[in-house]
């Protein structure tokens, strides 16, 4: 059994989980499995991030409830304490793209009663620039759709409202002549997309080879997509990657612990789907160790 002092950080805004009354029926179910939790509901955007900041050291497990940016923000403030502290994580998201590959069950019993049993992944962190980052730093195509997708399309139409506003946004791909350099080799070239990714898939369409993915390994996948010609390049290279033919002649897999990207203007790069701002020069350097996550028994890295 795992130490019992749970930091619990509700998002009631992520996903459909939007009553103060849901928020207190998961802190009862930590109660009922044991645990002692400290209930905070985030008020304002970097709340989690500061709770984490200020709270983690005073608890045995920090747990958070919410989509994948309510576990960017706590692991950003998280990664500044002394990190003894284990992570909890129900997915009550949009899309839950990190829990996903991970197998997190989403509904509260059931992730509790997974969290009461104790088993622990150690799990790598991003750093961006000195900001964290958990599963993917992107720029170019797609990438702006989850966090320019308004919450209550994405709470009222869930992943279709990605869907949808990703089809709009075809029409708004363009290249970015870069420059990006990683452990063993030197990329320059015209890209539509960039990402750099410790999960299983990219923006939940395209999966990665689970024999090549490693969240502990201390390395990226690095996956490029040049620029095409034509709509219709797009989608063969976009359907390449999905079938898992990475060796499309506008596609580059590879990983890499670090990665530094040299832009020619100032571009619009997102981390685990959150906005990030512009940068025209970037260095990514794989944390590892990162952080303890509590995981489900029949799961393996």
């Amino acid at each position: 059994m795992v130490s019992k002092n749970v930091l619990l950080i509700i998002n009631p805004k992520a996903g459909r989980t939007t009553s103060k009354l849901k928020a207190e029926n998961i802190a009862k179910t930590f109660v009922k499995y044991g645990f002692e939790p400290d209930l905070h509901i985030t008020e304002y955007a970097g709340h989690a991030t500061e709770l984490a900041r200020e709270l983690s050291d005073k608890y045995d497990i920090v747990a958070c409830v919410g989509g994948d940016g309510t576990l960017h923000e706590v692991i950003n403030g998280y990664m500044d304490t002394s990190r003894t502290a284990k992570i909890g994580y129900i997915p009550a998201g949009t899309t839950n793209d990190f829990s996903k590959g991970i197998r997190l069950p989403k509904i509260p019993e059931t992730a509790v009663s997974s969290m009461a049993k104790g088993k622990v992944q150690t799990v790598d962190c991003g750093d961006f620039n000195g900001a964290k980052f958990i599963y993917v730093a992107s720029f170019g195509a797609f990438s702006k759709v989850s966090y320019a997708t308004p919450q209550d399309k994405k709470n009222m139409f869930g992943r279709g409202a990605y869907l949808f506003d990703g089809i709009q946004s075809v029409f708004e791909i363009r290249p970015y002549h870069a420059r990006i350099t990683t452990d063993d080799a030197v990329y320059e070239d015209d890209f539509i997309f960039c990402g750099i990714t410790n999960s299983y898939s990219v923006g939940g369409i395209v999966n990665l080879p689970k024999t090549l993915v490693n969240l502990s390994d201390g390395r990226f996948e690095l996956l490029l997509i040049r620029s095409v010609e034509n709509p219709e390049d797009l989608f063969d290279t976009i359907h390449a990657c999905i079938d898992f033919n990475f060796d499309h002649e506008n596609v580059i897999l590879t990983q890499s612990g670090y990665v530094k990207i040299e832009i020619d203007e100032k571009t619009p790069f997102t981390l685990d789907g959150e906005c990030a701002g512009d940068f025209d020069r970037v260095e990514i350097k794989n944390i590892n160790p990162g952080y303890d996550l509590l995981i489900p028994q029949k799961f393996e890295f």
